[in-house]
């Protein structure tokens, strides 16, 4: 499968934000593995050629992050005949409520939810719970553990726009790896270039639409910022007192597991 470009980006039809993991360079020299791992966003609205893209890497398992809501208002993954796929459900905050609100069309409670910083506070808060709620950091140990599993890749993992538990669990598998920060950082505010046309198109047609006047005030939501991938890494050494405590202790993998991920990554 041939990448659009150096960053491992993927062309599909009906997804905007396909990209292998491969190709970010490993201290001592070498790269992250190609044709192992894709992160991406839903995969439900993938055309018949994008399902043979997927075939053509040879896909074997799916994980799908997405809540049974979002399932069942989305569409289910469309996939290669054979593909495992692996519900493992993440919240990513409580969307309901943002539904509500935007739903409402009351521009000034739109303003009070939103404005002023609260959006950008609440995606700092749901990116901090990826870390601290139990049952959310179970999930994405489900998810590590199934990379680290030679006969679950080649292996994509995605949930709805592939950023926010998507760019969660791509940071946790390269800084597992050795993976500096400054490369993480950039994979992860990369999605902000590859989902700009479809955010520009969401608030527009909000506007259009007249259920937000001020449709700018859900930019903090469609987009990734600097401040929120720190809060998820700085939960982890917050409450496991280092990055390598979080895997350990905090993701339950012991040397094996953290061998044989590394193996598969690398």
């Amino acid at each position: 499968m041939l990448h659009e470009d150096s960053h491992g980006h993927l062309p599909f039809d009906g997804a905007d934000n396909v990209r292998d993991l491969g190709g970010h360079p490993l201290p001592g020299g070498g790269t992250t593995a190609r044709g192992r791992v894709l992160r991406a966003d839903a995969l439900n609205r993938l055309s018949d050629a994008d399902v043979r893209r997927l075939a053509e890497f040879g896909v074997r398992t799916s994980i799908d992050f997405r809540t049974p809501t979002e399932v069942e208002t989305n569409g289910r993954d469309r996939l290669p005949d054979g593909v495992r796929t692996v519900h493992l459900p993440v919240g990513g905050g409580n969307l309901g409520v943002f539904y509500e609100v935007i739903g409402s069309g009351d521009a000034e409670r739109q303003r009070a939810a939103f404005g002023d910083g609260r959006l950008e506070g609440l995606m700092i808060d749901i990116n901090r719970t990826f870390v601290r709620d139990e049952t959310e950091r179970g999930r994405f140990a489900q998810a590590v553990r199934l990379v680290a599993d030679a006969g679950a890749v080649p292996l994509v993992f995605h949930c709805t726009a592939g950023k926010d538990r998507t760019g969660w669990l791509a940071a946790v598998l390269l800084a597992a790896v050795g993976v500096d920060r400054a490369t993480i950082m950039a994979d992860y505010l990369r999605s902000n270039h590859y989902l700009r046309n479809a955010n520009d198109k969401i608030l527009s047609a909000m506007a259009e639409l007249g259920q937000m006047r001020e449709p700018e005030l859900l930019r903090p939501l469609l987009e990734q910022r600097p401040a929120y991938l720190e809060a998820a890494f700085d939960e982890a050494d917050a409450l496991f007192g280092s990055f390598d405590g979080f895997l350990r202790d905090g993701l339950g993998l012991d040397d094996a597991a953290l061998g044989a991920l590394r193996a598969n990554l690398t």
